[in-house]
């Protein structure tokens, strides 16, 4: 098996098999994969770093220096980005191709300084675009910097957090009661996600070997997710993967809720099947996005985000009592501060909620 994000295989004949880039075209797009073998991990890792150490040489001595974009070489930066996931190269090609490399194609590293920072940002707020996505494109931009040693300092807008939007009491119970009478596992499978918080790609990527009836645990371990095709052969520019998830905290175990318990046993199919197909193949996040916009429609609920469902779970836990450690932990959350910061306003409504049970005694 590949190592993600590597491209490094293991073949048959038990050597390890690594892809570098060999050749592009003069915008920097691939256009033909080399290949080095070795008979262990780290030998041919090294080699494969040694050729794009040439590859990186060759490339600076047939363009003039002073002709060196910092397009061409934010692009070259990214591919020569050995260990990264996927889903990151994805989301950093789509950065750089639609927001750093138009506003940068002509200049040069030398030509960078914060001026030409502080201008780039301005076309950025120009576009209307909010401060998380600028900051996004920013961060990108300084690992850029880090990466090449160049000093120039890079202040990410404040991004303010949002009161989250939850379902109401009787939108859960309608979905509630017609989840439990379904014989239609995609149904029941919100009325999962709001006992759980699961993600859409965690749902959809969810097998029956994921889900450990007996002990009462659900384990998501994998997400499902579209990424950039790196193949130059393939007329998808896209494609779809499964996955580890982004963070090792987003690998988790999520205790089953004994009031859904019964109605998720009467799904139960093989442990190789997918939860929401009942068989080998999986559905798509889109496929499945749909579907729910379907069923809320069908059931007079108003149009809501899939991840609504998410914060809806995390909202009830909290006000039903759950500790802030525990919530963080079953959301696969990175810190306890992510958890706070984004339900802090739940946090501030049990507090109200607390101190009100205050009576005056006289």
């Amino acid at each position: 098996m590949p190592r993600k994000g590597e491209n490094i295989t293991k073949r048959k004949d038990g050597r390890y098999e690594a892809r570098f880039v060999k050749e592009r075209d003069e915008y920097g797009k691939i256009k033909k994969y080399g290949f080095v073998y070795a008979r262990s991990y780290l030998e041919v890792k090294k080699k494969r770093e040694q050729k794009v150490k040439t590859y990186e040489k060759e490339r600076k001595i047939k363009v003039n220096l002073k002709e060196e974009t910092i397009a061409n070489s934010i692009s070259l930066w990214l591919e020569c980005k050995i260990s990264i996931k996927d889903s990151s190269y994805t989301n950093y090609y789509s950065i750089i191709h639609s927001k750093i490399i138009p506003f940068f194609e002509s200049k040069t590293d030398e030509e960078l300084d914060e001026n030409l920072i502080l201008d780039f940002i301005k076309s950025l707020q120009q576009e209307k675009l909010g401060n998380k996505r600028i900051r996004d494109i920013l961060i990108v931009l300084k690992q850029y910097f880090k990466d090449k040693n160049i000093n120039i300092k890079i202040d990410l807008p404040t991004v303010s957090t949002k009161k989250i939007e939850t379902l109401k009491l009787d939108e859960i119970s309608i979905i509630e009661k017609y989840a439990k009478k379904t014989n239609d596992v995609r149904i029941f499978a919100i009325l999962l996600v709001l006992f759980t918080g699961v993600r859409i790609g965690e749902l959809c990527a969810l097998t029956w070997q994921d889900i450990d009836l007996e002990n009462k645990i659900i384990h998501i371990n994998k997400t499902l997710i579209r990424v950039k095709n790196k193949d130059p052969n393939s007329k998808n520019k896209t494609k779809i993967i499964l996955d580890t998830p982004k963070t090792k905290h987003s690998i988790r175990d999520i205790p089953i809720n004994e009031a859904i318990l019964p109605y998720l046993k009467k799904f139960k199919k093989d442990n190789k099947y997918f939860f929401l197909t009942g068989s080998n193949s999986f559905i798509t996040t889109k496929k499945y996005y749909f579907f729910y916009l379907r069923l809320l429609k069908k059931l007079s609920i108003k149009k809501y985000k899939f991840h609504i469902l998410r914060h809806t779970f995390a909202t009830r836990s909290l006000l039903c009592g759950m500790d802030i450690k525990t919530l963080s932990e079953i959301l696969g959350h990175s810190s306890v501060k992510i958890t706070l910061d984004l339900y802090v306003h739940v946090k501030e409504d049990e507090k109200l909620m607390q101190i009100n049970k205050l009576t005056l005694l006289a």
